[in-house]
């Protein structure tokens, strides 16, 4: 095993050894049992080359090396979220940072991203476990007013007046703040293809007698129809609404899988039987659609005593009370759900549940309550 002047240590080095006298045993048993004394019999570690050492050391150091850039990548990602810039981010923020990523990345590795100390970390956790949360209740509250009873439809305002009409004290920005910080202020806003039932003038035109002049003083004063169109799978819905400038309530409606005029002339058989002689002059805007010029709808509306007036071609701001509800039907119940309706038939269903929501329930904000409260009211005061 030793040739010429070698001495054991250099021996030893060259086979991987630590220590010297590991090689004098191998020698002394060598010369006792021969061959047999010196095999190996089961895996030492520690004996392993020099070369499969190196690597290994390199291997670890690059694990960690890993492992401590995807927890400063995560916790990038996390900061961000929370706020808006990562230099002005607070010790109790950074903190929570670390908290939540801590399950899944080595605590040392996050305190040398964020530059803390652990005795600072453990005092600021133990701060935040302690604090009491003095709006909790509001916050339950939030949850159950903009999950439960508005289904994720009302933005922080609506939300803001119902709490001050159930008593709770609470700043506008602070239901801001709050709404904010659990995500429920992420709305989306499509442009929306818009449905044209205009098929050139066939000589019953009616005057715009609205003249975009929307402002009213009581309920059944002033009112807007159209026509929207929703795509469902290979089918299309058809909303066709009249909509109360006063209280913005759907005084009738008609949901369908066409928009013909026999549509539109249901419509106002229900809004005849839900309202009465109220909608005695009432003024009804409309566009140039080609059921708006047909004679029966024309008809209608003077048995009705209602009177007719049509926006100017291609002039949507004649109507805008209308197409403002059209873009909130669908902000608040198709963007985004357009996956949950697998017919026209549960769209149209959709659609029912909606306005009944929005009728009864959902919060406008200029009128502080829901429309047919509003209505309610305004008629008990005249």
């Amino acid at each position: 095993m030793l040739e010429g002047n070698e001495s054991i240590r250099s021996v030893a080095l060259d086979f991987g050894l630590t220590d010297p006298t590991i090689l004098q045993d191998w020698i002394k048993n060598y010369k006792n049992k021969g061959e047999a004394g010196v095999q190996d019999t089961y895996p030492r570690k520690n004996y392993v080359l020099k070369d499969e050492r190196a690597r290994n050391i390199v291997d670890k150091k690059l694990k960690e090396e890993n492992e401590r850039l995807r927890a400063e990548i995560k916790y990038l990602k996390k900061s961000q979220s929370l706020t808006q810039k990562l230099e002005g981010a607070t010790n109790k923020d950074k903190v929570l940072i670390v908290a939540g990523l801590r399950k899944k990345h080595k605590l040392e590795h996050l305190l040398a991203i964020i530059d803390m100390a652990p005795s600072v970390y453990d005092y600021n956790l133990s701060v935040i476990k302690n604090k009491v949360n003095k709006y909790q209740e509001i916050e339950d509250k939030i949850d159950e007013l903009y999950l439960k009873k508005h289904k994720k439809r009302q933005h922080y305002n609506a939300i803001y007046i119902e709490l001050k009409n159930l008593g709770y004290k609470i700043g506008n920005n602070k239901v801001l703040e709050i709404m904010r910080a659990k995500g429920y202020l992420k709305f989306r806003s499509k442009k929306w293809l818009k449905y044209s039932s205009y098929e050139g003038d066939k000589g019953y035109v009616k005057p715009n007698h609205m003249k975009q002049t929307f402002i009213t003083t009581r309920p059944f004063e002033k009112a807007g129809t159209d026509i929207t169109m929703f795509r469902v799978k290979n089918a299309a819905v058809y909303l066709s609404p009249v909509i109360d400038f006063n209280t913005r309530e759907v005084l009738s409606y008609v949901a369908a899988k066409d928009a013909k005029v026999d549509k539109v002339m249901h419509m106002l058989t229900q809004l005849k039987q839900k309202h009465g002689n109220q909608i005695e002059g009432m003024m009804i805007q409309s566009d140039q659609g080609i059921q708006y010029q047909n004679s029966r709808y024309q008809e209608r509306l003077i048995e009705l005593g209602m009177i007719q007036s049509m926006s100017r071609k291609g002039n949507c701001l004649d109507n805008s009370p209308t197409e403002n509800f059209f873009g909130r039907i669908k902000d608040e119940m198709w963007y985004g759900h357009e996956d949950e309706f697998n017919s026209a038939d549960e769209l149209i269903k959709g659609i029912d549940e909606y306005i009944e929501y929005y009728n009864n329930t959902r919060i406008v904000l200029k009128l502080k309550t829901n429309p047919i409260d509003y209505r309610n009211r305004s008629l008990n005061n005249i």
